[in-house]
């Protein structure tokens, strides 16, 4: 018998050009469409006018800084943006971008925690897990600059660990998620001298909770096996 040092591999689907979108989990395309019509509220479509926005950004976007320091205390405790910034979006560039995304590596990721109520409970601690660790990041590393981020791209960034656990085991996760990392940080060096709109801590602190968190996650709520 030959050891594999990719362990622990998952049971998942083939790489994303083989598993059509529209073949997505039911728990991966429930959030795209509440994402989606969480946007539809925002620029008011459902009522609410102009306010609907501000009260999207009250409830959903992470701010430090000055922008903290302006804006009234997000409900629960000022917590609420920690988990609900997956939802609100800048755009609907950046919100198709992310649920695209989603779509791709979220479905990968669903499958392998398996199916059943367990399964969905697990996949959903676990997206929100990635989003509250790049929550967490972008305000440690922005604490005392003013900033703003929303959008699902942390809970994303964790998923592209994640899929990569699933592609690969641990091999395939460095090779999906180191690249990524790379890029952020050159994106977080390139703001030393250029300011830009790209919530790079975010991404960085949801990548690193996937990389990590995936395995355990797994072991807990879906179904995992070692290959020798």
């Amino acid at each position: 018998m030959q050891s594999d040092d990719r362990d622990p591999q998952f049971h998942g689907d083939p790489p994303a050009s083989r598993a059509p979108m529209v073949n997505a989990p039911a728990v991966v395309l429930v959030l795209c469409a509440l994402i989606l019509l969480a946007h539809l509220a925002a620029l008011g479509l459902f009522g609410g006018g102009a306010e609907a926005e501000q009260i999207a950004l009250w409830i959903g976007a992470v701010r430090t800084g000055a922008y903290a320091a302006e804006a009234p205390t997000a409900p629960v405790f000022g917590l609420s943006p920690y988990v609900l910034h997956v939802f609100v979006h800048f755009g609907w560039f950046h919100l198709l971008v992310n649920t695209g995304i989603l779509l791709a590596v979220g479905s990968q990721t669903a499958r392998a925690f398996g199916t059943g109520v367990k399964a969905t409970l697990g996949f959903l601690a676990f997206f929100f897990a990635c989003a509250i660790g790049g929550a967490i990041l972008s305000v440690l590393v922005n604490f005392n600059s003013p900033s703003f981020m929303a959008g699902a791209s942390t809970a994303v960034s964790g998923l592209i660990a994640s899929a990569g656990w699933v592609r690969g085991g641990r091999a395939g996760m460095l090779q999906l998620a180191l690249p990524w990392l790379a890029l952020n940080l050159a994106l977080g060096i390139a703001e030393l001298f250029i300011n830009q709109p790209i919530a790079w801590a975010g991404h960085i602190g949801g990548l690193l909770v996937g990389m990590v968190a995936f395995p355990v996650f797994v072991a807990l709520f879906g179904r995992a096996t070692n290959r020798a």
